[in-house]
């Protein structure tokens, strides 16, 4: 009998340095193709009812060579089973799982570890969602829980399409055991970026921070499409890698059955040059089936793998925005309450229009980042902390520099951030810095260390030497010299302070490598003509080798002797913000600016009428938007924040129209078919329908047949969209269109979704829609075409 060694997370290391190791492939597509499934049934059940099923898949492929085993477990969170009405068997579905992969991994002349595979709860996390992150974190731990006290060697996270999930996902793993393996990975479209608006450098910037095993890539993408994205993550990841690509788009068979194009020779091909970029793990997703992994594991045979030369991402982020962090940094200061009653006030009843407005005014000045600084944090709450989190998160703004005093406030900021943060500050005290030791290894982020103690230092000497112990004890305990700042501290020239011994420690800092920032506008703390002595003051300091400075962006002085410095000393930046436009209306609701949107759209009442207006001054502003997303200049935070800052508006022109329904473009009916509880797609179509000037009712998400045939009597929309996200549903879509047909319904169906594309839709009697400008073209050629 074989003995199984445990897996523990340098074990793993080990075994990733020595040879290039293989994941299985598909389930779903598998247990699908096999009929082994029917209806609603989510694949998890089968742990229960049809154990044997399960066992003879994943012994194929165990018999065709992989070194790693997922459960069948992908959607076996409380919540998702819930939503299918099988909640009951959550306990069971879990632990049968691991029972059956280890009795497959034991037929096995070689060490097979069985990894518990969990994903996303196929809902958007607030703020462009509903879920609440402590609810998901809570779902997904309680599913960890389960698989490790079960058995299993690791977790894997996989086809994570939102940052904020994946990060909640990895947390939750990691709480449960500090020594498991954990791998990571989301799934990308074939532009690099998310649905949720997150390139893939910005995933990659915050996880090689965090503490996880391996990243990696999977699903969406056929495995040409996915070698670019490959080549990024060999370039940019420090951690081992692995990917998992589809096996090309599925198509109908004249069974009914889905089959995938890619042969397991050609699925090689590309595994191979994955394996020549620096891969670690090879395995598949959707569609690979045992042959695939057999062929692929013969052909890759033993391999060591290829060592990889790594490029440095020193950047800050948010969820769609990510700015370097060479070579200077320019930080908004104005989201400031600590001296602003009004504005403390203001946080404290949780009305935050004004730091929105300062968040979107500092951007436009040319702030790259904002600190955030609630002001006297004694008489506030974690849910202030958490809601301006989420409200900066909502309006799509820059990176943040959370200014947070408190540690269980900071926490709190942390856990609900999207992206790589700028965390300032910390005193140069152990207890300070062993802190944020702690938060940086859980939550990833750069920090700004001061140069001080208790007391601030009198000398430049005493601010350096003090700075660069912090810095060497930070670098001891495993936060490198690049994710820190050190502010060398501005003291009021008002108050006869040396503003020398200032430029001093910046100079002395630079010599050994340190970055720094400082506050300036503490310089002119009580003087009068304060931005003609700040932008001075910040020439020197950027002249004396300064790397970034926390400013009031409004100082047109200060901002031009900024760019002046930075020409000269060839620190000019690189980076491009999201798309804009020249149409000024398109502006201001991109800009969430309500007021300025609205003035400008009833300006045109002095020669339009109010359907006039709708129809060719917002409906065409929407539709910009709508192509700006299509072309990834913008993305689904900014188009859900466009949507929402232009319906009011839209509702205050429909009130002085009389027939109200000939605004719209026509009547849109959403559903996910049945069995299929994924709901962000559907989200985003709608949204785009909607900003298109179609009006859109969506039903909900695991919608029968017969559910939709009753609903279109009651709403007569002109237009069906369906959404089937998962291979084992996609036929329901032409369920759908025969149930339709039979009850003499022919209005057009569009159909879309991950598992679709335009050869099922044709065979299923439906239209497809790629994407959801690829959607609102279709539905406005299909209406034009009717009428």
């Amino acid at each position: 009998m074989q003995v199984l060694e445990r897996l523990t997370r340098k074990k793993f290391a080990e075994i990733l340095s020595q040879q290039v190791l293989f994941l299985d492939g598909a389930y779903g597509t598998e247990f699908f193709k096999r009929g082994h499934i029917k209806g609603r049934d989510p694949i998890e059940i089968l742990n229960i009812k049809s154990p044997d099923v399960v066992e003879e898949l994943q012994t194929e492929y165990v018999r065709a060579g992989v070194d790693f085993l997922l459960t069948n477990t992908f959607s076996g969170n409380r919540h998702k089973l819930k939503k299918l009405g099988y909640e009951d068997y959550f306990q069971a579905i879990n632990e049968n799982a691991v029972k059956i992969a280890k009795k497959s991994a034991s037929v096995s002349k070689k060490q097979v570890y069985v990894l518990g595979d969990i994903s996303s709860l196929g809902e958007l996390l607030q703020p462009i969602g509903e879920l609440d992150s402590k609810y998901v974190y809570d779902i997904l731990k309680e599913q960890v829980e389960l698989l490790v006290r079960a058995g299993v060697d690791g977790i894997i996270i996989e086809t994570m399409s939102d940052l904020k999930e994946a990060k909640l996902a990895y947390l939750a793993a990691r709480d449960v055991s500090s020594d498991i393996p954990i791998l990571v990975s989301m799934t990308f479209e074939e532009n690099g970026v998310t649905v949720t608006g997150t390139s893939l450098e910005v995933y990659i910037s915050l996880f090689n921070d965090l503490d996880v095993d391996a990243v990696g890539i999977n699903c969406t993408l056929t495995p040409d499409k996915m070698l670019p994205l490959v080549k990024k993550l060999s370039q940019f990841s420090t951690k081992p890698i692995f990917v998992e690509p589809n096996a090309g788009k599925p198509i109908l068979g004249p069974d009914g059955k889905l089959t995938y194009k890619t042969t397991p020779e050609e699925f090689t091909i590309y595994i191979e040059d994955y394996v020549e970029l620096g891969a670690n793990i090879v395995g598949g997703c959707c569609g690979t089936a045992p042959e695939h992994i057999m062929y692929m594991t013969h052909h890759i045979g033993v391999r060591t793998p290829k060592r990889r030369k790594i490029e440095e991402l020193n950047v800050v982020s948010n969820r769609t925005y990510m700015v370097n962090l060479e070579p200077f940094l320019v930080i908004g200061e104005r989201i400031n309450a600590s001296a602003k009653k009004k504005l403390h006030a203001q946080i404290k009843e949780f009305n935050f229009e004004n730091v929105k407005k300062q968040a979107k005014d500092q951007e436009a000045e040319g702030a790259q980042v904002l600190d955030v600084n609630l002001g006297l944090e004694s008489v506030l709450t974690d849910e202030h902390f958490r809601k301006i989190i989420l409200e900066l998160d909502k309006i799509v703004s820059l990176p943040l520099s959370l200014d947070i005093q408190f540690n269980n406030f900071l926490e709190t900021a942390l856990f609900e951030y999207v992206g790589r943060p700028l965390i300032n500050s910390s005193k140069a005290l152990k207890e300070d810095l062993d802190e944020k030791i702690r938060l940086m290894k859980r939550y990833g982020g750069v920090l700004i260390v001061l140069a001080m103690g208790k007391e601030i230092p009198k000398s430049a000497k005493e601010r350096y030497e003090i700075a660069k112990q912090a810095v060497e004890y930070l670098e001891e305990n495993g936060i490198s010299r690049s994710r820190v700042y050190v502010d060398p501290l501005v003291l009021p020239i008002g108050a006869n302070q040396d503003y020398q011994v200032t430029l001093d420690t910046i100079k002395m800092l630079v010599n050994d490598g340190i970055k720094t920032s400082i506050g300036l506008s503490n310089f002119s703390f009580g003087m009068p003509n304060r931005e003609s002595l700040n932008a001075s003051f910040l020439s020197l300091a950027m002249y004396f080798g300064l790397s970034a400075a926390i400013l009031n962006t409004a100082e047109q002085t200060t901002m031009n002797i900024l760019s002046g410095m930075k020409k000269i000393l060839k620190k000019e930046l690189t980076d491009t913000a999201v798309g804009s436009s020249e149409n000024e209306l398109v502006t201001y609701i991109l800009k969430a600016d309500s007021a300025n949107a609205e003035r400008n759209v009833f300006s045109f009442l002095d020669t339009l009428t109010p359907i006039e207006i709708a129809q060719s001054v917002l409906t065409k502003a929407m539709e910009e938007i709508g192509n700006l997303y299509s072309a990834n200049k913008i993305y689904l935070p900014h188009l859900i924040l466009a949507a929402e800052t232009v319906k009011p508006i839209f509702n205050k022109l429909l009130s002085m129209i009389k027939e109200k329904d000939s605004v719209k473009l026509g009547k849109v009916m959403l559903a996910t078919v049945e069995g299929d509880i994924h709901d962000i797609g559907k989200k985003i179509v709608a949204t785009v329908l909607e900003s298109a000037g179609f009006e859109v009712i969506d039903i909900g998400k695991d919608v029968p047949a017969g559910e939709i045939v009753k609903k279109f009597f009651e709403i007569k929309p002109d237009i069906i969209g369906l959404s089937a996200m998962m291979t084992t549903t996609v036929v329901q879509v032409g369920n759908v269109v025969t149930a339709l047909r039979e009850n003499n319904i022919h209005v057009p169906v569009i159909s879309g979704g991950a598992s679709m594309n335009e050869e099922l839709a044709r065979k299923f009697g439906s239209y497809y829609a790629k994407d959801a400008q690829e959607a609102v073209r279709l539905c406005k050629k299909l209406l034009s075409l009717e009428n």
